[in-house]
């Protein structure tokens, strides 16, 4: 897949509900809780070099999102109000958790 097919058209963080929208070109819109977004964190804090590394993240239930940088034209890097900003959140992988739907989804 070429980058413009996975490329979202739009991210809309909707600070009250604490969920993040995010439109694709196939039409589809993700619906990510933002403690979805943090306890799913790709970073090697949050996931570990290996598996056996990973921890198991809880108690966010209440955690905001404070800031999103764009990472060059593959992904987002969230910043969260409990402090953690380290996870690069490629297009690939946010497309991937908006299909498990762990948060709430369309």
């Amino acid at each position: 897949m070429s980058i413009r097919e996975t490329q979202p058209l739009e991210i809309r963080p909707l600070m009250v509900s604490r969920v993040m929208e995010i439109d694709w070109p196939d039409g589809h819109t993700s619906r990510l809780s933002f403690e979805q977004l943090r306890v799913e964190c790709p970073c090697a804090e949050c996931k570990g070099h290996t598996p056996e590394e990973a921890r198991i993240i809880t108690g966010k239930e209440d955690v905001g999102l404070a800031d999103i940088q764009p990472v060059g034209n593959y992904a987002v890097q969230l910043h969260f109000t409990d402090g953690h900003g380290t996870g690069i959140y490629t297009w690939e992988y946010l497309r991937h958790l908006g299909n498990v739907r762990k948060g709430p989804e369309r």
